[in-house]
C-alpha cells in the first residue's frame, strides 16, 4: 500500500489515474481516515467541517465498488436538497469522465420531469442513485429502483437532513434495504436526535471525528462587530465597501430578512443576488449561473438555501445576524477560507445579544473585537467594559443617568463638579430613607411580639 491514499492498491488504476487527474495530489484528513475503511466495507459515522474534502472521500469508494458488469442500482447517495444533490451528481460525473469507468449514473432530485426520470430508469437501471430522500424513495416503492440490489447507502449532510424533516424518508429507504448493506452518514455535526437512527440501521459503525482545534478553519479571520444603535444594513453597507472583497456572501435569519437586505443594498446601486426557499428553482438556478459566471459580487440568503450551493471565491462572509440555530454559524463561516486561502467572517451584533456568542466560545470559536473608523476595521475594547458601565449606570435613577450622560459633554468648570455632588447627595438621601424604614419594620416587630 503506498503512503498516499490516492495511491492505495485497493482502489481501481482507472480510478487513480482519475484522482490524479482531478489534480488531488495530497490528501485531506477526512479522505485520510475514510477512503480506506469504507474500502474495507465498514459503516463509518463521519463528522467533519465543511469544505474538508469529505465528498470525494465517500465517492472514491462508491465507484470502487460498482461491479460495472451487473446493470443493477449498487450504491444510494442522498443529499437533503436539489442543490446538494446536484453538486454530488456533477462531482460524480467528473470522477467518472476523468476514470473513463463505464459507471451509470443518474440524478434523482424534485425540480426535475419526474415522468422523465422514470422513463430512463426503466430504460436502463443506473448504478448509482444520487438525489433527494424523498425523490429516491418514491422511485424505491415504485419498485423503479430495486432496494434489494443496493450495495452501499451514503447519507451526505445527515445533519441538515434532520433539520429539514426529511429522516423520515431516510428511515423508509433504509429499512427496505438488505441487512447486510454498508450505510455510511457523513456530518458537520452529530446531533443527539440522529442517534437513534444511527443505532437501528448502522451495524457497529465506526466513528471518525475531523477535529479543528479551532473549529473553523485556521485560513478564516473570525470578527464580531458591536453595532450599537446603528443600522444593521447601513453597517453591512459599510463592510462592503472596505477592503474590496472578491465575493461577498450575507447570511440572514429569514426569507424576509433577506429581502429587506437585498433590497436596500440595490437601492444603494449595489449589483446583488438573493437566494431563499421562496425563490422559484429555475430562478435559483439563473441566479447560480450568473454568479459562477461573476455577475454578482454580493450573494444575500438564508442558511437553508445557501447550505444547498457551492460558490467558488468567497473572500467574505457577513452574518447579519448571528443564526439562531448556532451549528449553522460553522457551515456559515465555513463558506469562506477554503482551500488554503484566506478569508474572513464578519458577525454584527449588539450588546444584548452576547449569550450566543459566550456560547459559541465555549465551542472553541474564538473572535477578534472590531469596529469601524474612518473606513476601516480596526481593534476596539472588549464588550464587558461596556456591560460594566451599562451595569453601573442601571443602580442610578434615570434622571441622573441624564445627568451622567450630560457630565461628558464639555461643560463650564464647576458643572462636573455639580454634577457628582447631586448624585452623592441623591444617594445619602436614598441611604437614610432606607435607614428610617428599617427602622420603623423593627418597631412594628417588636410591638408585635409584645402583642
Amino acid at each position: 500500500m503506498a503512503n498516499n491514499i490516492f495511491q492505495n492498491e485497493l482502489i481501481r488504476p482507472e480510478l487513480r489515474a482519475g484522482i490524479k487527474q482531478l489534480g488531488f495530489s495530497e490528501p485531506t484528513r477526512v479522505q485520510t481516515g475514510v477512503i480506506p475503511k469504507l474500502l474495507d466495507g465498514n459503516n463509518l459515522v463521519v463528522q467533519a467541517a465543511t469544505g474538508s474534502g469529505k465528498t470525494h472521500a465517500f465517492m472514491i469508494p462508491v465507484f470502487n465498488t460498482i461491479d460495472t458488469a451487473q446493470k443493477t442500482t449498487q450504491a444510494i447517495i442522498t443529499a437533503p436538497s436539489r442543490e446538494l444533490a446536484q453538486q454530488l451528481f456533477d462531482n460524480a460525473r467528473d470522477l467518472r469522465e476523468r476514470s473513463g469507468l463505464a459507471v451509470s449514473i443518474m440524478h434523482l432530485a424534485g425540480g426535475i420531469d419526474r415522468e422523465r426520470q422514470m422513463a430512463k430508469v426503466e430504460h436502463q437501471r443506473p448504478q448509482i442513485v444520487i438525489g433527494t430522500p424523498g425523490r429516491i424513495k418514491d422511485f424505491i416503492e415504485k419498485k423503479l429502483i430495486k432496494a434489494e440490489d443496493v450495495q452501499t447507502m451514503i447519507i451526505d449532510e445527515a445533519d441538515m437532513t434532520l433539520d429539514l424533516g426529511f429522516l423520515n424518508d431516510i428511515d423508509e429507504i433504509a429499512s427496505r434495504l438488505n441487512q447486510d448493506v454498508n450505510i455510511s452518514v457523513f456530518s458537520a455535526t452529530i446531533p443527539a436526535r440522529l442517534k437513534p437512527f444511527l443505532n437501528k440501521y448502522l451495524q457497529k459503525p465506526e466513528y471518525i471525528v475531523i477535529d479543528n482545534p479551532t473549529v473553523i478553519s485556521p485560513t478564516v479571520h473570525n470578527y464580531l462587530i458591536d453595532i450599537g444603535g446603528r443600522s444593521r444594513n447601513g453597517v453591512i453597507y459599510d463592510l462592503l465597501n472596505i477592503g474590496q472583497p472578491y465575493m461577498v456572501l450575507i447570511f440572514a435569519n429569514t426569507k424576509s430578512d433577506v429581502d429587506e437586505i437585498h433590497h436596500y443594498l440595490s437601492k444603494k446601486g449595489l449589483v446583488v443576488a438573493k437566494i431563499h426557499g421562496d425563490i422559484s428553482v429555475r430562478e435559483r438556478k439563473r441566479v447560480m449561473r450568473d454568479v459562477q459566471d461573476l455577475k454578482y459580487q454580493y450573494i444575500v440568503a438564508t442558511d437553508l438555501a445557501a447550505r444547498g450551493i457551492d460558490i467558488e471565491g468567497i473572500s467574505l462572509v457577513i452574518n447579519a445576524a448571528l443564526p439562531k440555530d448556532l451549528e449553522f454559524f460553522i457551515h456559515r463561516v465555513g463558506r469562506t477560507g477554503r482551500n488554503n486561502m484566506e478569508g474572513t467572517a464578519i458577525s454584527l451584533v449588539t450588546a444584548d445579544e452576547m449569550e450566543p456568542v459566550h456560547q459559541l466560545e465555549h465551542l472553541g470559536i474564538k473572535f477578534e473585537i472590531k469596529a469601524i473608523k474612518n473606513g476601516e476595521l480596526v481593534d476596539r475594547a472588549d464588550f464587558g467594559r461596556r456591560k460594566k458601565r451599562e451595569a453601573t449606570n442601571e443602580k442610578l435613577d434615570p434622571k441622573l443617568v441624564g445627568l451622567v450622560k450630560k457630565s461628558k459633554i464639555k461643560r463650564k468648570p464647576g458643572y462636573k463638579k455639580r454634577i457628582k455632588t447631586a448624585i452623592a447627595r441623591d444617594q445619602q438621601q436614598k441611604r437614610k430613607i432606607s435607614q428610617r424604614q428599617a427602622a420603623r419594620d423593627a418597631r412594628r416587630a417588636r410591638k408585635g411580639r409584645e402583642d
